[in-house]
């Protein structure tokens, strides 16, 4: 899988637009929070590393994003990998597996140039997450980047458990 995605800002709102040729996610930032600026503030190329087998896509992409969910140990084991093999990504997400009880169910981010890792969980009852379109919010977090952020700003975030 590989999309071209774009991520736009509205100030109105204080939500992040992220979408592409068949989807769309919103994520709501307060006020604080917010990401100055309405128009289109980053586009990029996603690329799912668990499908593409092209080496060129693979180093072209600026977000590099699992579509297999893995434990939070072995996703942040796959992160290292894939910031470690890909440095001129801009982040790399995995998938967390929820285990139907509360489990982590979100993403495991590391942004490639500090190579800094958070973890960002998936709550659809949570007041930031505005469309169930979760496989869109890593471009969300892109986005948050360009516009001058860091990972450990997002307001969702929490630091990673060492590994």
């Amino acid at each position: 899988m590989k999309r071209f995605v774009v991520v736009e800002a509205s100030p109105l709102l204080d939500v992040l637009h992220a979408r592409c040729s068949d989807t769309s996610f919103d994520v709501r930032l307060s006020l604080a929070d917010r990401v100055h600026g309405t128009s289109v503030i980053d586009e990029h190329l996603v690329v799912d590393v668990d499908a593409c087998q092209n080496a060129y896509l693979l180093a072209c992409a600026d977000v590099l994003q699992g579509s297999q969910a893995h434990s939070v140990a072995d996703a942040l084991h796959r992160l290292m990998e894939l910031v470690s093999v890909h440095p001129s990504c801009g982040i790399a997400a995995v998938s967390l597996a929820g285990d139907g009880a509360g489990g982590a169910n979100g993403w495991a981010v590391a942004s490639g140039s500090d190579r800094s890792v958070v973890l960002v969980p998936y709550d659809p009852q949570g007041p930031h997450q505005v469309s169930a379109e979760r496989s869109l919010l890593p471009s969300c977090l892109h986005a948050w980047l360009v516009a001058g952020r860091s990972l450990r700003e997002w307001p969702y975030a929490h630091d990673a458990p060492s590994i």
